[in-house]
């Protein structure tokens, strides 16, 4: 412990000390912050966790904080709560003065406790801005400036980004890479922290539960780190296994000794960790019911035994503690975070799930792009509900068991999107797409020297080899330089994986991950189909049974290559397509929702898959090429330092298992794949320099939403065009994946002649300052990715 005691303290810190009950010259202070992580819908339905624990855990939560005026009780999201509101209309008054007051804390303004990974960003957007006007709607005056991510499997390294713009300057995380998590790993805690991972990074080098985490667009926000669980001090009062519903064995211990050893046991985990006078002690497994009489055990440890062990212990909230550490901002380090891979197998875990998560989102923007002048805001009020939702860490991730996912996941996003199809069909046809009849393309060719077959492109000449699965044996540019050289691309690998949906078996001792055929081993005829503008190249392979469709098409317009691989792989099986390169890869550039990273090749998993959001860009070695892979829907990738690319085409891993037969406790749920699934995937051959200077963001974020709305920057996207949900006006929203070295104009003539006024707000639609607007164009500074502007009439 760092005591800086001897330093005086600041006005605000003694206000915040003074409000809180605190003694000014406490030397150590102890916070236990209380709430209770309750998922919408992870091994039990939404109804089923409400019945069963929701409504009892409130009920007694608003007695305790009735009871007692200086007691704290957080509420993570918006989901349950609304629930509780909707279903208990007497209790209504006291939840809204229990909020209002700040005892009832609210520790985000999300619906969900959000995967951050998976989901678009614009998704994660409405996650907050939707919570955030449920609340202000019903009288409820909390605007968080925290937004706590209890559960989350790793997050988007580019997190700031995305809580700035939308209003939040302090976070708290739980899982991240490298750690030891209690239940979810069959050996010592002994081997954690992993080598070279966050985990060690924070509790070897920087010795701190508390950063400012700056990414890579400079965005910053005050973080903590729950190194021991969100549920450490759970068994503060209780003597047992957990207080945790899938494992409840607590026996409730009141005595002062033992509340004090507690006290002391999470001071010997914490102290050593806090650059602060500050530690926090959450307490807050999955549906844990409040401990009673909270704030007088703690009354009854400070009156005994602080002046003994200098500890002071208080009930607040975990904004509170934030906001007291805040007061040493300057003694904290500045880490830029990437905190993943915590597991790897929910990056790819039931994609179809995952691509009708997306599609929601998309057809949502869509319609309310089109709809602006009509009155369409309550019809997507439930399917906007719906999509936010599945952004959960339980939902879009694929790992809930397939009774959830098949009962309620699924129907609540067919429901959602059937509703949202309803509103376009009434805003009209989709503008078509320009036919291809009667137009004169760049020429295509192709021909078959026995088991070899060349396609010529105005761009590319590929070689496929029947005799090796028909894969790519070479790209030849037309400068005659070959720009897969590595061996036969393209290749499908299947390998027998002990994982399930949230790990592949590499990740844990006793896993399996061994590759076990290839298409490459043996003969595969491709067929030949000349469409237009594009030749296509077809083959079917079989691999440990299930039989896969190749796909892949030669273009004369784009110098691309468009592939897609359809079928399902097999159970306890993932399946893999692999590229030969030859490029001598040394990082990894991505883009992640909130920007775009550079990442190692490995980081202690062998191998090690990276989330792939829309792009992967390996960076150009001295050959000057560069290869890019860009996906519409989430994947995971690797990549070695020979330049070995494979990504995750195909995963049925039903349930990880130690040795084949022994189950993981904190891995409970197995999932099943039910059908075929289409995975799609585009090559692009860059030369010299990175993504940047090769457009690859072009490539991947399109203003799809309104293309009448346009900037004068091409690194600028258009992702929201609304009504706006607080206040009035038409909400834009923009973004770029890197900061802007200059001002920019966003041309808004095609809204209607009468945009006067701009506002630049945040994603929770709270004006910040006045834009100027000149001739239908509204000009401004993008300080981060994200700006959200307001339009008014003049």
């Amino acid at each position: 412990m760092k005591n800086n005691m001897d330093k005086l303290l600041s006005e605000s810190e003694l206000q915040l000390r003074f409000r809180l009950g605190i003694p000014a010259d406490a030397p150590q202070v102890m916070i236990f912050t209380e709430s209770s992580h309750w998922d919408p819908d992870w091994l039990k339905t939404a109804d089923e966790y409400y019945s069963e624990f929701v409504q009892s855990n409130m009920d007694e939560a608003i007695l305790e904080l009735e009871k007692e005026s200086r007691r704290v009780y957080g509420i993570e999201c918006i989901f349950f709560l609304r629930m509780y509101w909707d279903k208990n209309p007497e209790k209504q008054d006291r939840v809204r003065q229990l909020i209002n007051s700040g005892q009832m804390r609210l520790t985000g303004s999300g619906v969900t406790t959000a995967d951050t990974l998976l989901p678009d960003s614009e998704a994660i957007f409405r996650d907050f801005l939707i919570g955030q006007e449920w609340l202000r709607k019903n009288g409820l005056e909390a605007e968080p400036d925290l937004a706590y991510f209890t559960d989350s499997f790793g997050c988007t390294p580019a997190l700031p980004s995305l809580l700035n713009a939308a209003g939040f300057n302090r976070t708290a995380i739980t899982r991240v890479d490298g750690m030891y998590f209690m239940a979810c790993d069959l050996e010592s805690s002994k081997h954690f922290p992993r080598k070279a991972t966050s985990a060690e990074g924070l509790l070897k080098e920087e010795r701190s539960l508390d950063f400012i985490w700056r990414d890579s667009n400079g965005a910053e926000v005050l973080c903590h780190w729950n190194a021991f669980t969100y549920g450490q001090a759970d068994m503060f009062a209780h003597w047992g296994i957990g207080r945790i519903y899938m494992a409840h064995f607590a026996i409730p211990i009141r005595s002062a000794g033992y509340i004090a050893r507690q006290i002391k046991t999470y001071a010997r985990q914490l102290s050593p960790l806090s650059r602060t006078p500050y530690m926090c002690s959450p307490i807050g497994f999955d549906f844990v019911e409040p401990i009673v009489d909270l704030v007088s055990l703690l009354d009854r440890y400070n009156q005994k035994n602080y002046p003994k062990t200098g500890i002071w212990a208080v009930n607040a909230g975990l904004d509170d503690y934030l906001a007291l550490v805040d007061c040493h901002r300057d003694e904290l380090p500045v880490v830029n975070l990437d905190p993943n891979p915590y597991w790897t197998g929910f990056y790819t875990a039931r994609p179809l799930l995952k691509k009708q998560c997306r599609d929601l989102t998309d057809k949502l923007l869509l319609a309310e792009s089109k709809g602006i002048e009509d009155d369409i805001f309550a019809d997507l009020e439930a399917p906007w509900w719906t999509s936010v939702v599945s952004n959960h860490h339980d939902f879009i991730t694929g790992t809930s068991p397939d009774r959830v996912v098949e009962e309620e996941q699924i129907p609540w996003l067919e429901k959602a999107a059937a509703e949202t199809d309803s509103v376009l069909a009434r805003l009209g046809p989709e503008s078509e797409s320009e036919s291809e009849s009667g137009t004169d393309f760049p020429s295509l060719s192709w021909n078959r020297d026995r088991s070899r077959i060349r396609i010529t492109s105005p761009f590319y000449t590929v070689e496929l080899d029947e005799q090796r699965g028909g894969g790519i044996s070479a790209v030849i540019s037309p400068e005659g330089k070959n720009l897969l050289p590595g061996g036969i691309s393209n290749d499908l690998v299947s390998y027998r994986d002990s994982g399930g949906l949230w790990r592949m078996g590499m990740e844990f001792a006793g896993g399996k991950w061994k590759e076990s055929q290839k298409a490459s081993s043996r003969f595969t005829e491709v067929e030949i189909f000349e469409r237009g503008s594009e030749i296509e190249a077809l083959s079917r392979v079989e691999l440990d049974g299930a039989i896969f469709t190749r796909r892949m098409w030669v273009s004369s317009v784009a110098p691309v290559l468009r592939c897609r691989v359809e079928g399902m792989a097999p159970e306890k099986y993932s399946v893999t397509l692999r590229l030969e390169t030859g490029l001598q890869a040394k990082l990894l550039a991505m883009d992640v929702p909130g920007g775009i990273v550079e990442r190692p090749l490995s980081r202690f998993y062998n191998p090690t898959f990276w989330p792939l959001h829309g792009f992967m860009h390996t960076t150009c070695d001295e050959s000057g090429r560069g290869l890019a892979v860009i996906q519409p829907y989430p994947g995971a990738v690797s990549c070695t330092e020979d330049g070995r690319v494979e990504l995750v085409a195909m995963r049925n891993a039903v349930k990880e298992t130690v040795l084949g037969f022994i189950g993981i406790p904190g891995n409970p749920a197995a999932g099943h794949e039910r059908e075929p699934y289409e995975f799609d995937y585009t090559l692009v051959f860059t030369g010299s320099g990175g993504w940047r200077e090769n457009g690859i963001h072009r490539m991947v974020y399109h203003s799809i939403r309104d293309s009448a709305v346009t900037t004068d920057s091409p690194d600028v996207t258009v992702i929201a065009v609304k009504r706006a949900s607080r206040g009035e006006g038409v909400i834009l929203r923009l973004y770029a994946p890197f900061p802007l070295e200059s001002d920019i104009a966003v041309d808004v003539s095609s809204l209607g002649p009468g945009t006067g006024r701009a506002f630049l707000c945040d994603v929770r639609e709270r004006d910040i300052e006045p834009l100027e607007v000149l001739d239908g164009k509204v000009h401004l500074n993008m300080m981060g990715s994200v700006a959200t502007l307001r339009l008014l009439p003049g």
